[in-house]
């Protein structure tokens, strides 16, 4: 099958934004790195998850849904073994480790949390794909409810110390349900033909959604009461489907798949590199992003040919 080339592109230039968040990009300019990694880097994950829903659309029964279902849970049973250094290191097995461990495993560790999210989502989108209108209306109250979390945490509206606690964790509104779903769903109904009046338009909606985005991250670094990044932005419902749709629309093609697996090996590579550099003395920063990057490539195509020729599934 042939491959929308300027789409698989896409991906490895939005797992590049995954790496620049997680490593420090444009550190030494605090305006530059807000506006990057709490900014426009932002766009990375639900466009991913946009991918994802549109590819879901082959799923059409309950069969189906399994089968999509149980690929995803191995690729990430396989990457939580891989990182279980980092997660899986209990001083004791006192309750309070216990619960961490457990959390760890139901929510993800660091980025991993991707997986579990795109089950949940594709659970939802399932379950919603024969009452559409109705699944609108929770994933837009999701969305809302995601962005509202993050602001009512990053500021922290609340009094009570325990309830600024909870806002503030970050997989309480960078999750399945909250962020996940929603642009799950965006994707799903693209694939469906339900969205096609947006084509019109899309070019406008995209540059609306690039100024509300530059608004809104602005306004976050400039005000002195925020605190935390951002993963949850109004914006990026207007900006992340433009883009696909932009990019959806290309006549390019290919019949190289390994483009597309790059961009999945740097994501879950990404976070082992940046460990592996860390050790050897390299603190984060621009210089350290784009080694990084680099080892995270060169790792990649690694998996990339371990795959090919064990026939072995950790990347898709």
């Amino acid at each position: 099958m042939r491959r929308n080339l300027l789409l698989d592109a896409l991906k490895v230039l939005l797992a590049i934004m995954v790496v620049g968040m997680h490593a420090g990009f444009l550190k030494e300019f605090p305006l530059g790195n807000f506006l990057t990694s709490q900014g426009a880097f932002r766009i990375a994950v639900p466009i991913f998850f946009v991918i994802n829903g549109y590819y879901f659309g082959v799923v059409k029964d309950i069969k189906s849904l399994i089968i999509w279902v149980k690929r995803v849970v191995s690729l990430y049973v396989f990457w939580m073994l891989f990182y279980a250094y980092f997660w899986f290191r209990p001083d004791s097995f006192d309750v309070i480790e216990i619960v961490k461990v457990i959390k760890t495993i139901v929510v993800g560790h660091h980025h991993l949390w991707y997986l579990p999210g795109m089950i949940g989502a594709g659970v939802l989108t399932y379950f919603f794909r024969e009452h559409l209108k109705l699944g609108v209306v929770v994933a837009l109250t999701c969305f809302v409810g995601g962005v509202g979390i993050q602001y009512l945490g990053s500021y922290h509206f609340f009094e009570s110390n325990v309830l600024d606690k909870l806002f503030n964790l970050t997989f309480i509104h960078r999750n399945f349900l909250f962020l996940g779903f929603p642009f799950f769903l965006v994707g799903f109904l693209i694939k469906l033909e339900k969205l096609s009046f947006l084509s019109d338009k899309v070019n406008f909606i995209f540059v609306l959604g690039v100024l509300l985005l530059s608004v809104e991250s602005y306004f976050n670094f400039v005000n002195s009461y925020k605190d935390g990044g951002f993963d949850n932005y109004f914006s990026l419902i207007f900006i992340c489907p433009a883009i696909f749709i932009l990019v959806l629309n290309s006549d390019r093609k290919t019949d190289n798949k390994n483009i597309a697996l790059l961009s999945t090996g740097i994501y879950f590579i990404h976070p082992f590199c940046m460990s592996v550099l860390g050790k050897l003395g390299f603190d984060t920063g621009t210089i350290f992003a784009f080694m990084v990057l680099a080892l995270s490539v060169f790792a990649s195509v690694v998996l990339i040919k371990i795959k090919d020729r064990f026939k072995v599934t950790f990347i898709l």
